[in-house]
């Protein structure tokens, strides 16, 4: 193996190293997030969200490195056009493969894990709406007074359902 190929090869697994730790960053953040769901913590949910889109867009970014990290490997070799980590594993040398695999079965796991979290945010975001929809669907039930007159200035109170602007 050439020197051109191993610094190829360091080159994505350093990208790859990087995304692992974007995605142990963005696991970490969702926790936080779920934790301030559950608090109804609104000024620190709002900033951990803010975090989440900064480890978004720093993946993205990573994702392009590894994308031309690959591209460069795969235009190296002559390999299809569909290339994976899986198959670069193969044409590297052991050290290599070792913590390309490593790696990615870590990215695997997190991706995992971040799914599941991202689901249980959703059900606590989707819970919540339910929550105020039936608040606003109650506070809507409560009669309001309403005083109106009748012949000769005398007062008449009444009672109507209590209009609230539902939109949201």
């Amino acid at each position: 193996m050439d020197e051109t190929r191993d610094a190829r090869l360091d080159r994505l697994i350093a990208v790859v190293g990087e995304e692992a730790r974007l995605f142990e960053q963005f696991l970490s953040l969702l926790e936080r997030q779920q934790e301030m769901l559950v608090k109804g913590d609104r000024t620190e949910l709002q900033a951990v969200s803010t975090r989440l889109q900064t480890v978004i867009a720093r993946s993205q970014q990573i994702e392009r490195l590894r994308a031309e990290a690959v591209e460069a490997i795969r235009a190296e070799d002559g390999m299809e056009a569909d290339v994976t980590i899986a198959r670069i594993c193969e044409i590297a040398d052991t050290e290599r493969s070792s913590q390309l695999k490593n790696l990615r079965e870590v990215i695997l796991g997190l991706y995992s894990r971040i799914e599941e979290t991202r689901m249980r945010n959703g059900l606590l975001v989707e819970q919540s709406l339910e929550q105020i929809q039936h608040t606003l669907e109650m506070l809507g039930r409560v009669p309001a007074r309403r005083e109106t007159y009748q012949q000769q200035g005398r007062r008449n109170e009444e009672y109507v359902p209590l209009g609230i602007d539902r939109r949201v």
